[in-house]
């Protein structure tokens, strides 16, 4: 209002100090003022000024919802990796890394959003072997460095989320796609990011798949309370288009074998879609102290399956084939805080303990894990990290982990070049330093891991190729091969988040 009128006043002080205006005339062009006055008061009074705020709060969240908004994590590492062998030979390299993360989001509403993430990982320069293995399988393809240049989809998902669940005030979640599997709780901290969904001790694989969850706090009373389903699936059992038409490698003039009787998309013959189903539930969390659980069963799982000797009869060949069940879980306690206020160093301290196990259930006459017994393996995982004392904004973090022979962990997709650590059977040890270089959106990393394996087979799959021998079994010697016995990897990074 005053910002209407104010202009009025300012016309009416100019004619009034007019030397040269008549008495009458000055008081005609007030009594119009007075009347341009009532006027402008009256627009003023028709302005609806709630409905004006409500359309301007409109426009905004219009603005704001309708948008996908991106940000960035890119990353420079370099890795020296040294492989020590039972023989005593050694293996080691020094490797530069890029990797780049597009991360999405979309939320057309407060109920529904739209989450994604390409990812970029790639060693600097054209790689020497041409032997890629396992490199691009699906359950690790992001976080394994390869040799071109392709974004690919790392996550991408929707997830829907309302305060009650038929008319109960229970806030939950359901969300569909290609989940964020990868950098779960307790792994997060040495990567310095929130933990993604899974328990990081027994998951750490991509894979596609559905959640649902329900924070149970209020209508239990219970800190914290939280419970969650997840299914996923890790292969399908599906055919390619055109897989009718294989290929006469043997035949002269690049010659095809065409198959008429080859049907798009059916399934292959001889096996069975890999599926996972498991629980999260979280049964107390004040914000200090919490305790996190998992369960999951995995069914028909692959592996390399012992086929026999070669030609030469000295060395064995392996088929792909799935091998059984597995089922396992994890059951972890974390302090964010240790003790109450016993000093500033031990109030942002972070420590935790973990306790994992896995059992493999063989099928139709299968080994897993080289045998045809269902085996059990175990798991410890324990750590620490706190503020260092020697410079501000950076963490100093150590942490432990021992699995046994028959461990077999869900760590595929583990960003540590050497080989999951939470796979090891035997012992591994880190120590890690992340330091803010600049706001929280330019840091680094300086991480040594060590892994001194017992049993072989600690990164393998569910197959013979995991049966766990001795490190110095003589049995490897008599079949040429000579295993890892311990492995190290030292890892400097620059890291750009905005």
């Amino acid at each position: 209002m005053k910002k209407l009128i104010s202009p009025v006043l300012i016309g009416l002080l100019f004619a009034a100090g007019s030397a040269n205006a008549s008495e009458a005339e000055l008081k005609k062009e007030i009594e119009q003022l007075k009347a341009q006055m009532q006027e402008l008061k009256k627009a003023q009074a028709k302005i609806n000024i709630t409905a004006l705020k409500r359309e301007i709060s409109e426009v905004k969240a219009h603005d704001g919802h309708d948008n996908i908004k991106w940000n960035a994590d890119f990353r420079t590492a370099f890795d020296y990796i040294s492989y020590e062998h039972q023989s005593g030979k050694k293996d080691t390299n020094g490797i530069f890394t890029n990797r780049l993360w597009l991360n999405m989001a979309y939320a057309p509403n407060d109920n529904l959003a739209f989450f994604a993430t390409l990812s970029f990982y790639k060693t600097y320069g054209q790689q020497l072997g041409a032997n890629q293995g396992f490199n691009y399988f699906d359950w690790i393809v992001n976080e394994s460095a390869n040799p071109s240049d392709e974004l690919r989809v790392k996550e991408a998902y929707w997830l829907y989320r309302n305060d009650t669940f038929f008319g109960k005030d229970i806030p939950w979640t359901a969300s569909v796609g290609r989940r964020p599997a990868t950098d779960g709780l307790l792994v997060n901290y040495r990567e310095d990011q929130e933990a993604k969904s899974p328990l990081g001790h027994i998951i750490n694989t991509e894979f596609d798949g559905a959640s649902v969850g329900w924070q149970l706090e209020d209508v239990t009373g219970i800190s914290g309370l939280y419970f969650k389903i997840c299914l996923g699936r890790g292969m399908s059992n599906v055919e390619s288009r055109y897989y009718g038409i294989t290929p006469n490698t043997t035949g002269a003039g690049g010659q095809y074998i065409v198959n008429p009787n080859a049907v798009d998309y059916t399934k292959v013959a001889g096996a069975k879609t890999t599926d996972l189903a498991g629980i999260i539930f979280k049964p107390y969390d004040d914000g200090q102290y919490s305790v996190h659980t998992t369960w999951f069963k995995a069914f028909n799982l692959p592996g390399m399956v012992f086929a026999g000797m070669d030609a030469s009869g000295t060395a064995p060949t392996y088929n792909f084939a799935q091998t059984g069940d597995l089922d396992g879980g994890a059951i972890s306690f974390i302090a964010d805080g240790v003790g109450d206020g016993i000093s500033d160093l031990l109030d942002d301290t972070i420590a935790f303990a973990s306790f994992a196990y896995s059992k493999t259930h063989p099928k139709n006459g299968m080994n897993m894990l080289g045998s045809d017994d269902s085996e059990t393996g175990t798991s410890f995982y324990i750590g620490a990290n706190w503020p260092c004392m020697l410079m501000d904004d950076a963490r100093i973090g150590v942490e432990y982990n021992h699995g046994s022979k028959y461990w077999r962990s869900f760590t595929y997709g583990e960003d540590t070049l050497a080989g999951s650590k939470l796979a090891t059977r035997g012992n591994a040890y880190e120590i890690w330093l992340n330091k803010d270089l600049m706001d929280k959106k330019f840091t680094m990393q300086i991480r040594y891991t060590y892994m001194d394996y017992k049993y072989t087979g600690s990164n393998a799959f569910f197959g013979d190729g995991g049966k766990p021998y001795s490190i110095d079994d003589p049995t490897l010697a008599a079949m040429g091969v000579d295993p890892v016995d311990k492995a190290q990897d030292i890892r400097v990074y620059l890291r750009y988040r905005y």
